[in-house]
């Protein structure tokens, strides 16, 4: 059953990546944190995914001679990711509020 249902969700996901002019995934991951984004868009626009990672610090803190005691301490500072169109041309025609609106953002 297992191998029927993968088969099925593979040429789910084929089709419907097919249909699309852009594709784009990016997966973080990070201890403690992992983000998902999966994008399948069908615009005339370009657009480009951004992932900025200004800060992330782990820091492990022995609380003992030996080290058998430690405390881990993870830091993330404003980590972003950004799905945006690629600004058009002085003259250019903007992308109507429809057609902006036909992306997949998830995070799972």
């Amino acid at each position: 059953m297992k191998l029927i249902s993968k088969l099925k969700s593979f040429f789910k996901n084929l089709v419907k990546n097919n249909n699309a002019r852009q594709a784009d995934k990016v997966e973080v991951s990070l201890p403690g944190l992992t983000i998902k984004m999966r994008r399948n868009v069908d615009l005339d626009t370009p657009h480009e995914v951004t992932v900025v990672i200004p800060r992330a610090q782990m820091r492990k803190t022995c609380l003992n001679g030996d080290c058998s005691k430690c405390e881990y301490e993870l830091i993330y500072s404003s980590i972003t990711v950004v799905h945006a169109p690629r600004h058009p041309l002085a003259g250019e025609k903007t992308l109507s509020a429809k057609t902006a609106s036909s992306y997949e953002l998830t995070d799972n």
